[in-house]
């Protein structure tokens, strides 16, 4: 289950961020994994998170190869010399937003019902989506799991 998908304008978020590689068939161990480790190794460097925990594609998910991710927190001050965890910005700026609803096994209808959306207006991707995780399967049951799908977007001209 999903909501309406709306374009609106993300803020530049300073987050602490752990690059990982994936594939179809290993993403949810990857993504449970990179999770625990960034969480793990924010905790012991003292780094204050400050907003919910999101993903970001950095590549298409290819069926055949894997692909690079990221795992990131919004965080409250930069760092620098950690060892596996990077402080940068993820640029904001005009996204489609769609949130989902439901198990994670869901998402990709919900992806599908954006690109959907992309296609009958006309619209076109400008980079790669975030997935914004606003609760946890540790704090709720799966059906009330909210996760914010934005995908930056070059608006069709009307």
């Amino acid at each position: 289950m999903s909501s309406e998908i709306t374009a609106e304008t993300a803020p530049t978020r300073l987050v602490a961020g752990l690059d990982f590689s994936t594939t179809m068939a290993t993403l949810p161990v990857d993504m449970t994994d990179a999770i625990h480790s960034l969480v793990e190794q924010i905790a012991a460097a003292d780094i204050t998170a400050a907003g919910p925990l999101m993903a970001v594609y950095a590549e298409a998910m290819h069926p055949d190869r894997p692909w690079k991710c990221e795992v990131c927190l919004p965080i409250t001050k930069p760092f620098t010399g950690h060892p596996t965890l990077r402080s940068h910005e993820l640029v904001g700026g005009l996204v489609a937003t769609i949130t989902h609803v439901g198990s994670y096994d869901g998402l990709k209808a919900t992806y599908n019902q954006l690109f959907d959306w992309f296609s009958e207006h006309g619209h076109t991707y400008a980079g790669a989506p975030r997935e914004i995780y606003l609760n946890s399967p540790d704090e709720v049951a799966e059906d009330q799991l909210l996760t914010t799908i934005e995908m930056p977007v070059v608006l069709a001209r009307s």
